[in-house]
């Protein structure tokens, strides 16, 4: 073969020409005259021989011809079957790789994959994944939510709470978001007991509703129930925290706290100026803010009641009386303490106690201006007379006689347990003589003690009995039964 270039021959199997370096075409060009013999060859070689064998009627043109029109139309058809599969592949492969990259990048499969990542143990795979989907996807708490908790099983506290921050510290977020992330921040320090950080975190906070929800964990100043100020009566000032905890004040100013009056009832300011300071501290140990009140009570205070007895020794019976200031009441303790509106009411003359006795009396307005307390000590006893322990067994010897106890023990058929009796003071009933009064108890095998409605009398120097009737006001009675 000649190259079509340069004329140079080219050898049996080359396909270049070695002098130009022509490349020789595949399929080459034939001469007209000597196609049909080509032709008739390639049919020999698809037909085979038997196809023209010299008996054939059928000629090496007609065969060509036929062969034509059945081989050309069946190739057209495999080059099409071939390029619709190769089409149909193509489109498969590009649906295959359009499906992958959505699936991918779809914030669902991705949050899927790192609580898959997570349900392995593999915490810091997950939060890596979670961190690549949040550049992508800043609004999705959910991301947030799930990295903290990864955290926590990591046992990093701290990263778990700076995570919940930035939802916090963020105005991308929903209220109902906001409020989750409060919540399980709290939980984190709550958990931690550290107490101090929520109380920072809730001081800091910008959404009232939240600091509502959680003010046990907060200590607010105390409120006073009265604006400072000056005030022409005495007024009962009260102290109210905003949740469970204990209030330390003083009333001089200075700076209250643990070691200080602590709060449990209104504060009577009767007279004179007083600074009110307290502090809160609720029941985690945080301590508020100090608030002070300076508050100055300019109205007169009353006048200190008169008792008619003095303090000293006694050996005859007594009924103290007291004369009570007009527009005031006396209350009265027998234990020392100071009287208040909660004491007992000074109402009837009083007998005095046997033996040894004190009492405190005070006149308190009903703003609650208190008085000059009154203190009172007696001891009243009878050195003639019949002793207190032989009184109560006379009395109790008198009962069995009545039918009314079984036995000194004090059982009885009027109930299952018992009966005791106790020696209270002394009274003088008019034309009669001087009495001890005796109460009666009853305890019904529990411990309790209870005093009945009847009060027994044992004349002092006689030990005569009666039950007691009458009053201090009217002139008591000796009843006989």
């Amino acid at each position: 073969m000649k190259c079509p270039e340069c004329g140079n021959e080219i050898g049996d199997g080359h396909l270049i020409c070695e002098v130009c370096g022509y490349e020789v075409q595949i399929v080459p060009d034939f001469e007209p005259d000597i196609e049909p013999q080509i032709d008739n060859n390639i049919v020999g070689d698809v037909l085979g021989d038997s196809i023209l064998a010299e008996d054939d009627i059928t000629t090496t043109q007609d065969l060509l011809d036929t062969t034509e029109q059945v081989a050309v139309p069946e190739l057209i058809r495999h080059r099409l079957v071939m390029f619709l599969c190769i089409a149909l592949a193509t489109l498969v492969i590009i649906f295959i790789a359009v499906w992958g990259i959505r699936r991918t990048s779809d914030p669902d499969h991705q949050l899927n994959r790192a609580r898959n990542l997570a349900a392995q143990g593999k915490y810091e795979d997950a939060i890596s994944s979670l961190e690549n989907l949040y550049v992508s996807q800043p609004d999705n708490s959910e991301i947030l939510y799930l990295e903290s908790d990864y955290y926590m099983e990591l046992g990093k506290t701290d990263l778990a709470a700076d995570t919940l921050k930035r939802m916090i510290s963020s105005d991308r977020y929903s209220a109902d978001e906001i409020y989750s992330a409060y919540d399980r921040l709290i939980n984190i320090y709550a958990e931690a007991g550290n107490y101090d950080a929520i109380a920072v975190l809730l001081g800091e906070c910008k959404y009232s509703e939240i600091t509502l929800a959680y003010q046990n964990y907060v200590a607010f100043p105390p409120v006073f129930s009265y604006e400072e100020g000056t005030y022409d009566n005495a007024i009962r000032l009260k102290i109210s925290a905003n949740t469970s905890g204990t209030v330390y004040y003083t009333l001089d100013g200075s700076v209250p706290n643990e070691s200080s009056p602590r709060y449990d009832s209104p504060i009577v300011l009767d007279h004179g100026e007083y600074v009110v300071s307290a502090v809160f501290i609720n029941q985690y140990g945080i301590v508020s803010d100090m608030v002070t009140g300076t508050y100055n009570i300019s109205n007169n205070i009353p006048d200190a009641p008169v008792v008619n007895a003095d303090s000293g020794d006694y050996h005859t019976p007594v009924l103290i009386k007291v004369e009570v200031p007009e527009g005031y009441k006396v209350y009265y303790t027998t234990d020392r303490s100071v009287p208040t509106v909660d004491s007992v009411q000074y109402i009837d003359p009083i007998p005095m106690p046997v033996k040894y006795s004190n009492f405190n009396f005070a006149a308190i307005s009903e703003d609650g201006l208190t008085s000059e307390v009154v203190v009172r000590s007696y001891s009243l006893t009878f050195p003639d007379g019949i002793p207190l322990n032989e009184a109560v067994d006379i009395l109790k010897t008198r009962l069995i006689e009545r039918g009314m106890l079984n036995d000194m023990n004090g059982h009885s058929d009027r109930a299952p347990g018992r009966y005791t009796y106790e020696v209270i003071s002394a009274i003088p009933i008019a034309g009669q003589g001087d009495y001890y009064t005796i109460r009666e108890f009853y305890h019904d095998g529990t411990g309790a003690q209870t005093p009945t409605d009847t009060t027994y009398i044992v004349e002092i120097h006689q030990g005569s009995t009666a039950m007691l009737g009458g009053d201090a006001v009217t002139g008591f009675l000796a009843i006989s039964f």
